[in-house]
């Protein structure tokens, strides 16, 4: 039984540029303003709580489109928008021009700071009845490495492993990442673990405790365990390119796993339940949290399993882009 608990969590800056994605200071100032000066008199108070449910951007939204940092795209959006309707860009960092608003419609040129970091870039909608609500309209499409050492010796290296965001039903991006730990004089790692960095259009952007943009990848598998082969099979046969003869031989590698995979719980299970959870207790090593210094630096730590660097491996590296 495979536990899911390899999630890592980051923030961090390219050279010794601040990540101004996901920073909403401006924002939040601007929305409580805007939400201050509603007009909500003559409204029952059953009205100004449905109007709360209520989002003024139509559903479905446009088709997001990925954009590069440093690079600009026009959207059109349809929703109700009376007079009066203030849109804002959710990230203090995108910048909106030349608007055109009518009732029905909102057109905007988006244009993206060169140190943004990944993720749904979210347009609100303010009216003056009170109603408001986000929508998705672009996809910062944009990757980096890390290098983090800790005290104690040990080495991770993390790097992607595809070279785009999947977007998935309008609603999920996710890209692969891969992340590597060494042990203290060793140049080959011991562990090595991938997972998928994911953003919703449902989610407001990470806080963080520092003027810089958060980011959050969670690995949950290692790269010699069945899962991952599994899910590789998974991509190959969700590949329309993929032959009859190959699908058929997938289809049967497939089985012969998950065959092992039972056999190896039930073993399990008869003789040694506690070695269910021993490869979480004796590394584990998942749930991270980095955050950027003005220069560059990043530090924070990794909680880990039970047995491994006291529960806890704290790190100091540097970050790279690398798209």
């Amino acid at each position: 039984m495979r536990k899911r608990a390899f999630i890592f969590l980051f923030a961090a800056v390219a050279g010794a540029t601040a990540l101004a994605a996901q920073v909403t200071t401006q924002f939040r100032a601007e929305r409580a303003r805007l939400e201050a000066a509603f007009n909500l008199k003559g409204q029952t108070e059953d009205e100004i709580l449905g109007n709360r449910m209520i989002n003024p951007f139509a559903n479905p939204g446009i088709r997001i489109q990925k954009v590069l940092p440093g690079s600009a795209l026009t959207v059109t959006v349809r929703g109700n928008f009376p007079a009066g309707t203030k849109i804002l860009s959710e990230r203090d960092g995108v910048t909106l021009s030349g608007a055109s608003l009518s009732t029905t419609t909102y057109s905007a040129r988006v244009t993206i700071p060169p140190d943004e970091a990944p993720g749904f870039v979210r347009l609100w909608a303010f009216t003056p009845i009170g109603i408001e609500g986000p929508t998705a309209v672009a996809l910062v499409d944009t990757f980096f490495r890390f290098d983090l050492h800790s005290p104690n010796g040990y080495t991770v290296k993390i790097a992607p492993v595809e070279k785009t965001f999947t977007i998935e039903d309008n609603k999920r991006a996710f890209v692969k990442y891969q992340a590597e730990f060494y042990k203290p004089g060793e140049s080959k790692p011991f562990q090595t673990v991938t997972g998928n960095q994911t953003f919703s259009v449902d989610d407001a952007p990470l806080e963080s405790h520092t003027p810089y943009a958060r980011l959050d990848i969670s690995f949950d598998q290692s790269t010699t365990s069945p899962q991952a082969e599994l899910e590789e099979i998974n991509k190959k046969l969700s590949d329309p390119k993929t032959t009859e003869t190959q699908r058929n031989a997938l289809m049967a590698r497939m089985g012969a796993l998950q065959t092992r995979m039972l056999e190896d719980m039930t073993r399990a299970l008869k003789t040694d339940p506690a070695s269910l959870n021993k490869t979480q207790d004796d590394f584990g090593c998942g749930f991270m949290q980095l955050y950027p210094s003005k220069d560059g630096a990043v530090e924070g730590s990794f909680t880990c399993g039970q047995n491994f660097s006291d529960g806890s491996l704290r790190v100091t590296g540097t970050m790279t882009r690398v798209q």
